[in-house]
């Protein structure tokens, strides 16, 4: 595959733009793209649009899917004992607090979401809507 493939019209643009997502985040190319001023300006426009609820979809919730790749055993040992870290923390800091004031709740860190996690996700919605409508139904609304 050479970049002359995509302007002599033998692959589509789609495909290098795949490509260039699923470069690692240490990649010289992330790195230029971290760097560029434009991108910036852009990221930030659109990120505005999302805040504002211009630039999504407003049926759109719930977990998105994120990529597995790279999540092997060793990345899952270190972000449970990362996890557990967050746990102990706030538990000590729970311990030290003052009568009634809540403890900190740790954030732990996003684990990958196949598209199996989202399609479940939607159907448990489905279902607690059609649970909602049955009890509406069945008090006479």
């Amino acid at each position: 595959m050479d970049l002359l493939d995509f302007f002599r019209g033998e692959f589509p643009w789609a495909k290098l733009a795949r490509f260039l997502r699923q470069l690692p985040p240490g990649s010289r190319y992330q790195a230029a793209i971290d760097a560029d001023f434009d991108i910036a300006e852009y990221t930030y426009a659109r990120q505005q649009l999302d805040a504002d609820g211009d630039g999504r979809d407003e049926g759109e919730s719930g977990p998105q899917v994120s990529t597995s790749a790279g999540y092997d055993l060793s990345v899952q040992t270190l972000m449970t004992i990362a996890d557990l870290i967050q746990q102990l923390q706030a538990t000590l800091v729970a311990v030290n607090l003052p009568e009634g004031k809540a403890p900190p709740k740790p954030r732990f860190l996003p684990r990958p979401v196949t598209a199996l996690d989202v399609v479940r996700a939607r159907h448990a919605v489905d279902e607690e809507v059609d649970q909602v409508g049955d009890a509406l139904s069945a008090f006479g609304f």
